[in-house]
């Protein structure tokens, strides 16, 4: 399988989009617990959200390796010997999920998100050193501080938007990480992202209580696309 061009049916698309939904709250954990993630993972989330007008899912995501991520956490989270640390995960996932829901009811909102998405630019893969976190702004080159630019661009369209809903995602962590502008403006982004691939999930079919019925489907493709993937490379 062609990790970019990848010709995969409804179903295993719809699998895709909740790995994509799974991913972002894996990344999100591992933000607040770590204070760090794995750029490529976290770009591969967030930029789909950027992709206002695809032609297909393959332009929403491109490159089905990078969501590696969150084909393992979903084939976890639906295994049944799945560990008690995937609780928060879950609790992430599915509050993306009912956030969707809550999104569709608001079309007044979704206008105000797709305007404001207009004037965000893609993020790109640039150099970062051990602990972005504790760098000073001087510190930064160029393409770091654009980059800052997009994710605080996309956490204060996240606060001015989602947060105002009366459903909220309560993210646990480190106080010293969260309360870090580098790390919640990623948090936040990624929020926004993962709803963006849950709204793409329900389109193509997905629903929450289909979750429960085809629980083991979900956990068996999930688990199949990991394996083709890794065999393509």
């Amino acid at each position: 399988m062609n990790n970019s061009t990848a010709e995969l049916t409804r179903w295993e698309w719809q699998v895709v989009a909740l790995a994509a939904v799974a991913q972002s709250a894996a990344l999100v954990s591992k933000l607040a617990v770590h204070g760090n993630a794995s750029q490529t993972e976290l770009l591969a989330s967030v930029n789909p959200l950027l992709a206002l007008n695809p032609s297909s899912e393959s332009d929403i995501y491109p490159n089905l390796g990078h969501l590696n991520l969150g084909l393992r956490t979903l084939d976890d989270m639906f295994s049944q010997g799945r560990s008690s640390e995937n609780a928060s995960l879950v609790r992430y996932t599915l509050g993306m999920l009912l956030i969707r829901n809550k999104l569709d009811t608001n079309s007044a909102m979704q206008s105000n998100i797709r305007d404001r998405l207009q004037s965000i630019q893609p993020l790109l893969l640039v150099p970062e050193n051990a602990t972005p976190w504790r760098m000073a702004e001087t510190e930064k080159t160029d393409e770091q501080l654009r980059q800052e630019q997009t994710f605080e661009q996309l956490a204060t369209l996240y606060q001015d938007t989602i947060s105002t809903l009366s459903h909220r995602i309560q993210v646990h962590g480190q106080v010293d990480y969260l309360q870090n502008d580098y790390v919640s403006n990623r948090v936040r982004s990624l929020l926004l992202a993962g709803i963006r691939s849950a709204v793409l999930w329900h389109q193509l079919g997905g629903r929450r209580w289909r979750l429960i019925l085809y629980r083991k489907r979900v956990q068996e493709t999930s688990s199949a696309l990991r394996r083709r993937l890794l065999t393509s490379v």
